[in-house]
């Protein structure tokens, strides 16, 4: 009852306010009716539109031909008008969109059509904040009792038959394990498995930034190209490290230990630039709301650098620059099961870790979890 008289005062009010401005020459006339800043009156210059703000909730107050009548305003508008929106592309690719139309102000960042990237709107009003990220959401809301926050999330399309997303873009974490070493170039000079690793800290980082998909009319299946960076580290389980034969030869193992010190942690690093060629099948399988997808293909990697580190338990430690005859081409076989947003993974190398004859032949594998669409 007390909202409902107070509405009707506001009406009061806004009538007034209407015949008293007229054409003003002002955007807007905002008054405080209450002396006490909750409850406000908002006219346009035209004098035709009212907004009132009681609390924490605004109406608006129309005019149609059964008379004026007050209509609250729920959801905050997106902008359609491109006279205030300001771009920012990436070739032809929008990546930050900055919008306003006097009501509210809209920053996109990524690709909010298909629920992906991050949108921040504000209102008129400064008291509530829209911010979304991916298919979450997150409404900031500052009313009588202090700030809180509203969360909910959108469902995903569902529709299987008639979108297609690839699993590439986004997050791989894999471990690395050598494969079918062979140490015969070193005649027996150094013990077979002198490079063994340490798994669970031969770690495999791989960004994968850049997704194009081919794919059929109906979107049963593409072929899948990108592009991303590869940092592994090759963490040894002896107390060793690499250097080249006379600064310039076969790569070779170096004993590290030293007298009264322990070996803390011995690895060798390298980073790769790569570009994939899946073909990438959506199964009938669904797993929840999940359709499961497969995958399987070449990984093509160009060879960026490398660094080997050791460190004593000591805190001392040791950083080499040095390409210690990597490869500069990678060749991997990979094959990936896809659940909605999570990928289980895994890559074999075809190509050795070292080139022929400059170092044991080891063949690297990659087994790791993914986080496409980020």
């Amino acid at each position: 009852m007390k909202r409902l008289i107070t509405l009707i005062l506001c009406s009061t009010f806004a009538l007034n306010i209407w015949a008293q401005t007229g054409t003003t020459e002002n955007k807007n006339v905002a008054k405080a009716i209450d002396g006490k800043d909750s409850v406000f009156v908002i006219t346009d210059e035209w004098g035709d539109t009212t907004h009132v703000k009681i609390g924490d909730k605004t109406y608006k107050v129309l005019e149609d031909d059964n008379g004026r009548y007050f209509k609250e305003i729920k959801k905050v508008k997106e902008v359609k008008d491109d006279k205030d929106v300001t771009k920012v592309n990436v070739g032809k690719k929008n990546v930050v969109t900055v919008a306003e139309n006097g009501d509210n102000v809209q920053v996109v960042v990524g690709d909010k059509d298909n629920g992906k990237g991050i949108e921040v709107i504000t209102d008129d009003w400064g008291d509530t904040t829209h911010i979304r990220v991916g298919r979450r959401n997150f409404k900031v809301i500052e009313g009588d009792n202090g700030t809180y926050v509203k969360y909910d999330k959108e469902d995903k399309n569902r529709n299987w038959s008639r979108s297609f997303n690839a699993h590439w873009a986004g997050l791989d974490v894999g471990m690395n394990m050598f494969q079918n070493s062979d140490y015969s170039v070193y005649n027996g000079e150094y013990p077979d498995g002198i490079f063994d690793l340490r798994s669970g800290k031969s770690l495999s980082w791989n960004l994968n930034f850049m997704e194009f998909a081919f794919k059929n009319e109906k979107k049963t299946f593409g072929l899948v190209t990108g592009m991303g960076i590869s940092l592994n580290d090759y963490s040894f389980d002896s107390p060793v490290t690499l250097k080249k034969e006379n600064d310039y030869g076969m790569t070779v193992p170096v004993n590290i230990l030293q007298e009264n010190k322990s070996v803390k942690k011995s690895k060798l690093h390298v980073n790769y630039l790569t570009v994939p060629l899946l073909l990438e099948v959506k199964t009938p399988l669904r797993m929840g709301g999940s359709r499961l997808s497969l995958s399987a293909g070449a990984i093509g990697s160009l060879y960026l650098g490398s660094h080997t580190k050791y460190k004593y338990y000591d805190n001392t430690k040791e950083k080499t620059q040095g390409n210690y005859n990597i490869n500069q081409w990678k060749y991997e076989l990979t094959g990936r099961i896809h659940f909605g947003d999570f990928t289980v993974f895994a890559n074999y190398s075809m190509t050795p870790l070292f080139e022929t004859g400059q170092g044991p032949e080891i063949h690297p594998l990659t087994v790791g979890i993914s986080f496409p669409n980020i």
